[in-house]
Formats: structure tokens, C-alpha cells, sequence
């Protein structure tokens, strides 16, 4: 990346990404999220790190999902875990809110001449516009779109402002009645039980089977 300044450019380099990288839902907290990097280092992928970048308040990064997140960004999303590790992959994974985040990495890191071997987009609120410029991205290899619809969630990648706007009495009732223990619609992945522990560890396998190392 070359920055130009009054007299000469200035190159900044970026070091190169390795690994996976996951992301929880807002507030990146919970017990779910320790849990779900276990169940992917054992179901094989190796140098998995937890990714960090919240408000450290879940309004306001759910807040910050609607408004910003899930257009595309120009700003710098870079790694500070990850980078210097012998894995042969460069892996994105996020879940609601931190889907969003892995988006917006993958696509600066792609956009500087990385590859991305895979992102996966959990239960993901992603604009349609930045969801396609991701797939036709020729250095993001592969995305994995796993939408929760089917377990009752409203959201979905490529969905529209006003089916977000609509959906957001449906994430609250579900959210209030998940509670810690269970996981209804968007919030499948989260219930710290054995449940939980089974779907996370079904997630992993399925993420391994794609082709995730």
C-alpha cells in the first residue's frame, strides 16, 4: 500500500495474514465464543484466534450493524492476531455482528492484494451490494453463506434496509427468550449448554468439510 504525502510516496507494508480468525455476536462476549474457537481447533483447523474489534457495548455495535457494518467500508480492518504463524490458509469467520466485521476484513485485506481463502458469513444482516462485490472479489476464494432461516431467524445475507428495519421486534423476543441456555432463531449458535456445545461442534465439522484447515 503507497501513501502519498507532500514530497515522495511512503510505502506501508502489510504483513501477510495466516490462520482463522473468528468473530462473535455483539459485545464479542459470552462463553459461546471460547467454546466455538475449541470445537474448530478440534474438529482439525488449526491457529484459530478469537477476533477483537466491539464498542464493548452490544447496543451499540448492533447499532452499529444497521448503520454502518453492513455497507461496504473503505477504512483500514486489519489483524493484530494471526500473522505471524506457519498455517497455510487465511480464513474469516464471523456470527451475527461479527460476521460483519469479517466482511469488512476480508475485503480490505483482499483489496491489498491478499487471499482470503474462506469467509464464512454466519446468520449474517449483509447489504446485497457489498455481499456481491465480496463473491466477485478474485482474492476472496471461497464464502460461505450460513443463514439460520431455517431455525426461525430473520436475518439473512442480502437482505434489505427495510427487512432489517422490520425484523428487529423478532431478534428482541428471540433474544429475551434465549436468554443464556437456549438458542431461538438468530441466536442459535450462542446457548452456553450441551445443546450449544453440540452445534457449535456440528458448525466445525461442517467448516472443516468446506474445506477449512
Amino acid at each position: 500500500m503507497t501513501l502519498r504525502s507532500d514530497t515522495k510516496p511512503v510505502k506501508i507494508y502489510i504483513k501477510k495474514p495466516r490462520g482463522t480468525l473468528y468473530w462473535g455476536g455483539a459485545g464479542l462476549n459470552g462463553p459461546y465464543i471460547d467454546d466455538q474457537l475449541q470445537a474448530l481447533k478440534s474438529a482439525g483447523i488449526q491457529h484459530v484466534y478469537r477476533g477483537v474489534n466491539t464498542t464493548g457495548n452490544e447496543k451499540t455495535d448492533a447499532l452499529w450493524t444497521a448503520t454502518t457494518l453492513r455497507y461496504e467500508d473503505t477504512d483500514e480492518w486489519t489483524i493484530s492476531s494471526g500473522l505471524d504463524n506457519p498455517s497455510g490458509q487465511f480464513n474469516l469467520i464471523g456470527y451475527s455482528y461479527g460476521s460483519l466485521l469479517a466482511a469488512q476484513t476480508a475485503n480490505f485485506y483482499a483489496n491489498h492484494g491478499h487471499i482470503v481463502d474462506h469467509l464464512v458469513l454466519i446468520g449474517c444482516p449483509i447489504n446485497s451490494g457489498f455481499l456481491n462485490s465480496l463473491v466477485m472479489n478474485k482474492n476472496i476464494k471461497n464464502v460461505i453463506r450460513i443463514n439460520l432461516t431455517d431455525a426461525g431467524d430473520p436475518i439473512y445475507a442480502g437482505m434489505s434496509e427495510s427487512e432489517l428495519v422490520t425484523s428487529v421486534k423478532t431478534l428482541m423476543d428471540q433474544d429475551a427468550a434465549s436468554g443464556t441456555s437456549r438458542g431461538i432463531g438468530h441466536f442459535y449458535f450462542r446457548p452456553d449448554s450441551a445443546e450449544g456445545k453440540e452445534r457449535r461442534a456440528r458448525l466445525a465439522k461442517y467448516l472443516y468439510d468446506q474445506g477449512l484447515r
